[in-house]
């Protein structure tokens, strides 16, 4: 597995090679994070599970980044979302919790200026690369910036996700709650997440979304398999959609975590998060258009409901 620094040391040939020319676009295309919900990708994963080289578009946008700020590891792209930006990796996992991705310091003094919004930054434990390099559980962290009065149609940075459970489909932030809601459209229409590094272009298949406590564990990089297995469980369990996708511990997991408010507000901040969970696209897997989902009816509540079934 190769460490931040043995992923810097790779990219940094080709950030060098003019990628100051390079423009810091969104990904464009069947990847893109417009509000066009379709997605039709034919493409499959190479039988072999080889990494695959990544899109002109997706190098340039990494590779421009990376030339602003060497911690860039990737590029994330929630489709039919406003995600759709570079990730980072600090050293720990609060030294990028206020700060721009790009370590904006406007007066000069060195000291990179505080920002609310944050960024997108990738767990300090997480290891880059290829597929083949990657934390069995690769965890990318967002603030959770949306409207509490118009919610997720009018969110920034991760608040975009709660649209994976607005199933009044108004806007409503928590529209799970309600029994006759059942317009499950967003999550059916945008079955996969992209991930992708200079050295591999990754698709990933949702199979969870879910509020939880901290007393449950879905942050840790590298599991064994009996946890591994067991974290799997758990996050079915919690989902408020029940997804028609196999996830076994031979399978690597993209996690994306923000905070939540669900039970509470966030003067309070009490530790609930909101996440959303997917799988690494396997080998000779085609690349869904659509998900298969139903309503959980038996959701597993975080603590303030029901105990976590792992310790924390």
């Amino acid at each position: 597995m190769e460490t931040k620094n043995s992923f810097i040391r790779k990219a940094i040939a080709l950030a060098m090679c003019g990628v100051m020319v390079f423009s810091l676009t969104s990904c464009t295309g069947d990847r893109g994070s417009s509000e066009d919900s379709s997605i039709s990708n034919p493409i499959t994963e190479p039988t072999s599970g080889d990494p695959v080289e990544p899109e002109q578009t997706v190098l340039d946008n990494i590779n421009a980044a990376f030339a602003v700020n060497n911690d860039v590891v990737g590029w994330l792209t929630v489709p039919g979302t406003e995600i759709d930006e570079q990730v980072v990796q600090g050293d720990t996992n609060t030294e990028y919790e206020r700060l721009s991705w790009d370590r904006k310091d406007a007066d000069g003094d060195g000291v990179p200026d505080y920002d609310f919004y944050g960024c997108y930054f990738a767990d300090a434990g997480n290891t880059f690369g290829n597929r083949n390099d990657l934390s069995r559980n690769t965890i990318i962290y967002g603030h959770n910036m949306h409207n509490v009065t118009t919610g997720p149609k009018d969110t920034l940075k991760f608040g975009a996700l709660f649209k994976f459970v607005d199933f009044n489909n108004d806007g409503t932030i928590f529209g799970d709650d309600v029994a006759s809601a059942n317009d499950f459209s967003f999550a059916e229409e945008h079955p996969v997440i992209y991930f992708s590094t200079t050295d591999d272009e990754m698709v990933w298949v949702i199979y969870a979304a879910y509020f939880t406590d901290l007393g449950f564990q879905y942050h840790l990089e590298n599991p064994d398999d009996a946890t591994f297995s067991a974290m799997i469980q758990e996050a079915k369990d919690r989902s408020r959609l029940d997804y028609d996708v196999d996830v076994n511990t031979s399978d690597r997991i993209l996690t994306l975590s923000t905070c939540a408010y669900k039970y509470t507000d966030s003067v309070e901040k009490r530790d609930l998060r909101f996440v959303v969970q997917a799988r690494l696209l396997r080998p000779g897997e085609e690349i869904p258009t659509s998900a298969k989902v139903t309503r959980n009816t038996d959701v597993k509540e975080p603590a303030q409901h029901a105990t976590s079934t792992i310790a924390g």
